[in-house]
């Protein structure tokens, strides 16, 4: 049975630690109990808490506490044991805690309307503001060890955690239609709201919670390519405009076409692959010819300017018939009977004049 005069824990370099309990259970009468900086001291008997001693040296006595009076065992080597057990808590700010979503959070992008997976990570702050709740609540979790990490404390709070991330960092792309590209300059404000949130769920266990935040909201490699490329066509759609921009696609479609028919040289050789090609190409060269023909500057609608030789309404030259009255646009000598033009005053043939 070990028996201590002093009670005292220098702590860790690390700082990782929560809650260390003092291997010695048997405690002498006048043994001095000894708190650093940054700690509390827990004295607790058939697993209720007797005494807190804040930073400092106590002496524990049966005058000092005379609730030790009911510990006395007996005579041991004529001194007094008590038969108690000291935990010291760490109390100090623990600012490196980290968190990040285990899944990736499947959204819809609200401004390219592309599914894409986000994923968070960040940071939070912490510190014990109820030792006697936590002492009682994390006892279980030493499991015959004398130490309990703080990594505990993550693995308690990661469910909630990561619910009220990914409820806050979807509810502000879909419901405020933030994109996922802007979404990292939103991050201030969806680490306050969810700060707020997980607050009072920390406070129920014993923790103050000092700060938490969002170090990087990032999508996938995959997905921002998917995203990238509908950003790249649409701004190749404003440059170009509507018509250049389709033949620009109907140029790329003739460029997939030929390597296809380059990488079909084993069907080619057997007569199939050629076939197949000419037939793609034909079509798609047909589709990229009729596209040039729409978008070639140079070319001109038919202009108005002739008159029906009926109703003097001006037409196009290459009418045959009147759209307005209907008359067929022909005119003939009408002493050879030679085709005269609507402009024609006088037969070119016969020297005829027109109309007579």
């Amino acid at each position: 049975m070990a028996v201590a005069n002093v009670i005292k824990f220098d702590g860790f370099s690390d700082r990782k630690w929560l809650v260390f309990k003092h291997p010695s259970k048997d405690i002498l009468d006048k043994s001095k109990v000894i708190v650093g900086p940054g700690q509390v001291a827990i004295m607790v008997h058939g697993g209720k808490v007797v005494e807190i001693f804040e930073s400092g040296t106590v002496e524990l006595s049966t005058l000092n506490y005379p609730v030790l009076k009911t510990f006395i065992e007996g005579a041991y080597d004529g001194k007094t044991p008590f038969p108690v057990e000291i935990y010291f808590v760490n109390r100090i700010l623990k600012l490196d805690m980290l968190w990040g979503t285990k899944e990736p959070i499947a959204v819809l992008d609200p401004k390219f309307q592309v599914r894409v997976n986000v994923r968070a990570r960040g940071q939070y702050a912490l510190r014990i503001s109820n030792y006697q709740f936590i002492l009682t609540t994390l006892v279980g979790s030493l499991g015959g060890k004398n130490i309990v990490e703080f990594e505990v404390v993550n693995d308690f709070f990661r469910a909630i955690i990561n619910t009220k991330v990914k409820t806050n960092l979807a509810d502000k792309i879909i419901r405020e239609n933030v994109s996922t590209l802007d979404i990292a300059l939103h991050m201030e404000t969806i680490s306050k709201e969810t700060f707020t949130e997980l607050e009072s769920e920390f406070e129920r266990f014993g923790f103050e919670l000092v700060n938490f935040y969002f170090e990087s909201i990032s999508v996938p490699k995959e997905d921002l390519e998917r995203v990238n490329e509908i950003l790249n066509k649409k701004a190749e759609f404003n440059i170009l405009g509507d018509d250049r921009y389709r033949t620009s696609r109907g140029f790329d479609v003739l460029e997939k076409a030929a390597d296809n028919e380059s990488q079909a040289g084993g069907i080619a050789s057997m007569g199939l692959g050629l076939g197949v090609g000419v037939g793609v190409g034909t079509n798609v060269g047909k589709i990229a010819s009729d596209s040039l023909s729409n978008t070639n500057p140079s070319h001109t609608p038919s202009i108005k300017n002739k008159p029906c030789i009926s109703c003097h309404k001006l037409i196009e030259e290459d009418d045959v018939f009147c759209p307005e009255c209907g008359t067929k646009q022909e005119l003939k000598c009408s002493k050879c009977n030679q085709n005269l033009k609507p402009t024609d005053r006088f037969c070119p043939s016969c020297g005829q004049k027109a109309g007579e």
